[in-house]
């Protein structure tokens, strides 16, 4: 009597197309430490490094490594197959498990190249670089890609300079895109919308040169004019704390700064939220009322409300609901939020990277711009419980190292370091 082929075997066989080998033409990352301990994945690796990808699904399938791994690894075999929908559906469903999977990551951008969307191969490479700078092959791919579209569409700009201003223009604005660092050609794109009073398409352009000339006098005056044009009184404070700091009791600026203040006096906000823009360091219920007012039309809640017992009475209650519900910020076992408590510089890189991962679970893409040198602060040890989550954003240029390149982790956290963290991934989001 014939063996009867189990069904999971037959439809492994449909799915990998048959058994013979196929040459692996792209870049397989290499396998962490810990996925050494399992013998099954190891196996299936070796596999599948061989192009014999109905035995890497075999011991990937055997395997008892985490489920977003195995989500991954089968991702890689069916990309092997070139059957790139299938590999996107594992890959998708492994960084919906775990937004952090690297190989997962790296699958994404590989299928975006295959696809010809550089693009989006360029966040992921970004993003995937600022967590893992000193991987060569990252590092090779996001730079290639960064000098070959720069190139590409300053050319095209070039060829169409005195042909048609506004195509001009969006050339200029996909080279800026990729290449961020070159702040003359951003510089540009903003003083040229600036010049056509389209204040609202400059400000995103000067806000990126802000981003690396930070005592741009010219530029922040402009920022906080737009911001006061825009009714962003509260940004027009900030600048124009940025500018005091520069040119400190100057008496133009402090009259600017109090009749701003006074405008901002009159929006229609809790007194309470509008205290934080004078303070020197924020709590917990401050923290959690910034990212519910700037990320409103981010935060959902997709399930039953966190039940927290300690926030009757305050001005952020909302938010503060909104950000631990969707797992932005945390309760204690106990059900408090403990509001009147201060974060510190690191507790606030941690809630950062967690609002970075619910924009990416909720299909909130980010461009990251790596650092052009490796960073984490001279003061933060590699044993600090949160050193790879702050040298990730310090490294993707959302949290600034001070002039002696110290993060000072244990500072407490201040509304300008809150707001200009939180407007770098909001000026990210979707670019």
């Amino acid at each position: 009597m014939k063996a009867i082929l189990p069904a999971a075997l037959i439809l492994l066989t449909i799915a990998c197309g048959g058994v013979k080998p196929v040459k692996i033409d792209f870049h397989l990352p290499v396998l962490q430490s810990g996925d050494f301990s399992d013998a099954y994945f190891r196996q299936g690796w070796e596999q599948l490094q061989k192009g014999d990808t109905n035995a890497a699904y075999k011991f990937f399938q055997l395997s008892e490594v985490r489920l977003d791994k195995k989500q991954a690894a089968f991702g890689y075999v069916f990309l092997a197959r070139k059957k790139y929908s299938a590999a996107s559906s594992q890959f998708t469903q492994a960084l919906e498990t775990n937004p952090e999977n690297l190989q997962a990551q790296m699958g994404m951008a590989t299928i975006h190249e295959f696809e010809g969307d550089n693009a989006a191969a360029f966040k992921i490479y970004g993003k995937l670089l600022a967590w893992a700078q000193d991987d060569a092959w990252i590092k090779l791919r996001y730079e290639y890609i960064q000098s070959s579209a720069t190139q590409r569409y300053l050319l095209e700009a070039e060829q169409i300079k005195n042909i048609d201003k506004a195509k001009y223009i969006r050339a200029l604005e996909q080279a800026a895109w990729f290449s961020p660092d070159m702040t003359a050609i951003t510089l540009q794109i903003a003083d040229h919308y600036y010049g056509e009073n389209e204040w609202q398409r400059s400000l995103p352009f000067y806000e990126a040169v802000l981003e690396k000339d930070a005592h741009n006098e010219v530029v922040l005056l402009k920022l906080a004019a737009i911001y006061e044009k825009k009714g962003k009184f509260d940004m027009a404070l900030i600048t124009l704390d940025r500018l005091l700091a520069i040119k400190p009791g100057d008496p133009v600026l402090e009259s600017e700064k109090k009749r701003i203040r006074d405008s901002f006096q009159e929006m229609n906000l809790p007194e309470k939220f509008k205290r934080i823009f004078f303070k020197t360091e924020i709590n917990r219920e401050e923290l959690a009322a910034l990212i519910g007012y700037y990320f409103e039309p981010f935060i959902h809640m997709d399930r039953a409300p966190e039940i927290i017992t300690d926030i009757d009475g305050s001005f952020a209650r909302e938010y503060i609901i909104k950000t631990c519900t969707s797992g932005i910020m945390g309760t204690r076992p106990d059900h408090t939020f403990d509001r009147f408590s201060t974060p510190d510089r690191a507790t606030f890189a941690v809630t950062l990277n967690s609002l970075i991962n619910y924009l990416g679970k909720n299909r909130y893409t980010l461009r990251f711009t790596p650092a052009a040198a490796r960073m984490a602060g001279a003061d933060l040890s590699p044993l600090h419980k949160n050193y790879d989550t702050i040298a990730f954003l310090v490294n993707a240029q959302i949290l600034p190292l001070d002039a002696e390149n110290n993060f000072n982790p244990t500072r407490p956290v201040s509304p300008t370091d809150v707001i200009n963290a939180l407007k770098k991934i909001l000026n990210n989001i979707g670019n």
